[in-house]
């Protein structure tokens, strides 16, 4: 009885508004009911999406033009291009091993394996009596770190021979044993006139391509695919390459499962188009390949268009880079400046600053809603949207908290959960292009939501799903409160998680039991060893129903969820799990992921602090910010970048509490001065109504 005279005093102090000036009937259904319209809405348009089309198969040989440093077309991609305009699937490739920075020789691998994998150094492979010479060194190398990429999978998996041309080509065309069934220089094979006497050839021309491609015959006999393969000898410059299809289909831009973006594939992607390019079904070797068959955007391109995508894939890595530096500067001017207002005991500035915090995911966020990284000086384009959607928004959150006489925090969490709600419901096409998202010279997620959009998405949703049943509580409606907790939680959970959504397996297993721990404590059931198991039973079932019906879609339908369930099926899944552990211990482990760690942890202490101050008692705000921190911590611990998540989250939902926190500085330090009540500010009139509130409830 005490527990829960305490937490009706605690709702009490912290009401909103007047609960006879907003009721709780119609408008709280009809809000419910448009927003499942609007959302219905979205993904009807996300659905009806043009498709990619599946590349025909054909019985021609296939040539594979492996390439250095080719970050852009030369006069001879061009001419060709132009004369096979008709049947050439363009693109950009990403030629990311497993360690970034490596040799071309780890490119060649990779491609051989169907899934990423490192060379451990080796970058000058050397044929020998038709075997590879170095070849247990390169099993030893692929095997380290839990690495689960099986060396001579493309040979294995292709019908007939396979012919290397180059020492780099050996190590895709080498099988398991290290052996190759044809090999030559480059040399040989332009001198004996670029036969192909294999249904698949590969091609290590180095820096010679131009020379390769005049060598080869132009017609129906065979399909020719250039691609990039990895840096230029004595370089670790990453970033996507150049890659062009010519022989058959139509013509567009190529994509693949692996990527859901047009005009973008990988190495893996190629090895599994490769494998069944030559008429040979995956069958049980598809369990190796991490890849997805190349498909088709049909559309008209040139090659103009071509050196316009390099540069705008480009863009969205460097550009992206030195904005965030310049968010980050102006950063930490706003935070010195808060620091000055709060010692100084002035207050307008933090609060303006804090405001901004609580709406900045959202701002990110929202710079993908235009194509930044195509215009001509794509840094000032992404710096000014940057800056023109935070004032915006910031300006919004100040003006809607005002007029509903609500927390600032309240609207920036509810601001930034429409936002990424949004942007999951058309599938993430914001995700591209915004400042949030992975970068493609990183080569690690394509599409749905990454560490730092699953986390800042984390933070505004467990807020709103807090503050929005204390509202109801408030109001004298307890069961509703916390059936709006739990539709706000689980509903951020399922757009995080959908596959053809957020697709964030990781985020699920993080976010979940921070969502069912909120609501036991909004249920006032105690979190016992019981029902921290019932807790773990719910959150494995959740994540396992979304691989299942992922997995459920086919090979070719699959996002990396259903890929990770059929490796579970398989017995295959250990390598992935110990590997990414190995990588969050890593990020935790190193200097800077220790003074994130710290410094997070600081943070924390002063956001428990700021919530007793808020409330005058701990079990208002309490439940929202123990939901928050555990799933912080899973965060960190179940992710391959955990400290990221672990900062990322921290600081959104720290900078929302101190902007609530603020809020009551100002109001306490307003009646300190001896304002009169009827001048009182909104914060502090929605304090005064807790009485009447507690009499509703008694």
């Amino acid at each position: 009885m005490e527990a829960g005279s305490s937490l009706r005093a605690t709702f009490g102090r912290l009401a909103f508004h007047h609960p006879n000036r907003w009721p709780v009937t119609w408008r709280w259904t009809g809000l419910l009911a448009a927003s499942l319209v609007i959302f219905s809405g979205l993904r009807i348009v996300a659905a009806n999406q043009p498709q990619p089309v599946d590349l025909p198969y054909d019985s021609r040989k296939v040539v594979v033009v492996g390439t250095t440093g080719h970050y852009a077309l030369t006069a001879q991609d061009q001419t060709i291009l132009q004369e096979q305009s008709a049947v050439a699937q363009l693109g950009a490739v990403s030629v990311r091993p497993r360690d970034m920075g490596e040799c071309a020789a780890a490119g060649w691998a990779t491609l051989g394996t169907g899934r990423r994998t490192t060379v451990g150094g080796l970058c000058e492979p050397q044929v020998v009596n038709g075997e590879v010479a170095d070849w247990p060194e390169r099993l030893a190398a692929a095997a380290t770190r839990w690495g689960d990429a099986k060396l001579g999978t493309l040979a294995a998996s292709v019908p007939g021979c396979v012919m290397a041309v180059g020492p780099g080509a050996s190590l895709a065309a080498a099988h398991p044993d290290g052996s190759v069934d044809r090999f030559q220089t480059l040399q040989q094979f332009l001198a004996g006139g670029a036969a192909t006497p294999c249904p698949l050839t590969l091609i290590d021309s180095d820096e010679n391509a131009d020379e390769v491609l005049t060598a080869l015959p132009r017609g129906s006999s065979m399909t020719v695919i250039v691609t990039g393969i990895g840096p230029p000898p004595g370089s670790n410059k990453a970033g996507l390459q150049v890659i062009y299809r010519i022989g058959s289909g139509l013509a567009g831009w190529l994509t693949s499962a692996s990527t859901h973006r047009g005009g973008i594939v990988t190495l893996p992607d190629l090895s599994r188009t490769l494998i069944e390019s030559v008429g040979q079904s995956p069958g049980e070797i598809a369990a190796l390949l991490d890849g997805a068959p190349f498909q088709v955007l049909p559309q008209h391109v040139s090659g103009q268009d071509e050196q316009d995508h390099l540069r705008a894939v480009a863009s969205l890595s460097d550009a992206a880079r030195v904005t965030d530096i310049a968010v980050g500067v102006v950063g930490a001017v706003l935070a010195v400046v808060l620091l000055l207002g709060l010692l100084r005991h002035r207050l307008g500035a933090p609060r303006l600053i804090l405001a901004l915090g609580t709406v900045l995911p959202a701002a990110m966020m929202l710079t993908g809603v235009a194509a930044w990284n195509r215009t001509s000086s794509p840094v000032l384009a992404l710096s000014g949207m940057v800056a023109c959607w935070s004032l915006l928004l910031t300006a919004a959150a100040l003006g809607l908290a005002t007029a509903a006489r609500v927390p600032v925090a309240l609207v920036g969490a509810t601001l930034s959960v429409a936002a990424f709600t949004i942007d999951a419901a058309l599938g993430g096409v914001m995700q591209p292009g915004s400042m949030l998202s992975s970068r493609p010279v990183d080569g690690g997620r394509w599409y749905g939501f990454g560490n730092v959009t699953f986390a800042a998405y984390a933070a505004a949703g467990l807020l709103l799903a807090g503050l929005v049943a204390h509202r109801l509580r408030v109001a004298g409606r307890p069961r509703a409160g916390l059936v709006a907790a739990a539709a706000i939680g689980f509903g951020v959970v399922l757009c995080d998680g959908w596959p053809s959504m957020g697709a964030d397996v990781g985020g699920v297993l993080a976010l979940t039991p921070g969502v069912l721990a909120l609501l036991l404590a909004l249920s006032r059931i105690a979190l016992t060893w019981r029902t921290l198991g019932l807790v773990s039973a719910a959150t494995t079932v959740l994540v396992a129903g979304l691989l299942a019906l992922d997995w459920r879609r086919g090979p070719t339908a699959r996002t990396h969820l259903g890929a990770f369930f059929q490796r579970v099926l398989d017995g295959d899944a250990g390598s992935i799990i110990l590997r990414k552990a190995t990588a969050a211990a890593a990020s935790l482990a190193s200097p800077l992921g220790m003074v994130g760690v710290i410094g997070g942890m600081t943070l924390w202490i002063l956001v428990f602090k700021a919530i007793a101050e808020i409330s005058g008692d701990t079990a208002t705000l309490r439940p929202v910010g123990t939901a928050a921190l555990i799933t912080a911590i899973l965060g960190t611990l179940l992710n391959d970048t955990g400290a990221t998540i672990w900062l990322t989250l921290t600081a959104a939902f720290a900078l929302s509490i101190g902007s609530i926190w603020i809020d009551s500085q100002q109001d306490r330090s307003t009646f300190a001065d001896g304002e009169e009540p009827e001048h009182e500010t909104p914060y502090r009139r929605r304090l005064r109504s807790g009485s009447t509130a507690q009499r509703l409830q008694q």
